[in-house]
């Protein structure tokens, strides 16, 4: 069996991201990544040089940059490890589910594939993790699994819907404190709400920071249009 090249915390780090912006169906440039590493411009192009000569990305004449099937599996061979130690923190452990992203990022890098089989039989087979994100190897398919499920970002949703929240966006998993407003929000996967206004205007008087108006369970919750981006959801 052919063993896989041990990468760098950092190149997987960039891997990671750009399977998880491709994943939702948004291009992936350079000025986004150098934004989410809050690094240089110029910096971002040496590294993403770097992962077109292993073979992990592919560039078009616009500069938007693709993973190749290498580049997908060795993105998903980390995405696993990552998702599972999130589980396992939460399952385990009794973590709750906004504390562990930066647990699980500070792990995933150590984990041997050894420890990675004793974990998915402990937790008999978890297919998401807390955020409800697939797990790769544990869905059919994770590259289309929004897809798969008929999964639209809450955003969208008309006035009087009803939805379930499936996921919240990998890309934002970092940002603590949205995820810990979400948790106090009462906005987990498997939350089932109605959508009472969308914030495009009708309503007056009402702060753009939450004016994207929702009933969950027998009380209205306000959130704004961007958060509500980042959110995925089913129709119940």
């Amino acid at each position: 069996m052919k063993t896989e090249e041990a990468l760098s915390a950092t190149v997987e780090e960039y891997l990671e991201t750009i399977y998880n912006i491709s994943m939702e169906g948004e291009l992936v440039i350079g000025a986004r990544l150098a934004e989410r590493f809050q690094v240089s411009a110029p910096t971002v192009t040496e590294m993403l040089k770097r992962l077109a000569k292993k073979g992990y990305v592919e560039m078009n004449n616009k500069r938007h940059v693709t993973l190749t099937e290498a580049g997908n599996r060795a993105a998903e061979a980390v995405l696993r490890r990552h998702r599972l130690t999130e589980r396992f923190l939460v399952d385990m452990l009794g973590m709750q589910w906004h504390q562990v992203h930066e647990e699980a990022c500070r792990l995933e890098h150590f984990i041997s594939g050894a420890v990675e089989e004793r974990v998915v039989t402990s937790l008999h087979q978890p297919t998401t993790c807390p955020h409800g994100n697939p797990i790769p190897g544990l869905v059919a398919n994770a590259r289309s699994y929004l897809k798969d499920q008929g999964a639209v970002r809450l955003s969208t949703i008309p006035v009087e819907a009803q939805v379930k929240i499936l996921l919240i966006s990998e890309v934002v998993e970092d940002e603590e404190a949205l995820i810990l407003y979400l948790h106090q929000k009462g906005l987990t996967p498997g939350t089932l709400l109605t959508v009472l206004d969308q914030g495009n205007g009708e309503m007056t008087g009402q702060p753009a920071s939450e004016n994207v108006k929702l009933l969950v369970e027998d009380h209205e919750v306000g959130i704004s249009k961007a958060v509500a981006a980042k959110i995925w959801v089913v129709q119940r």
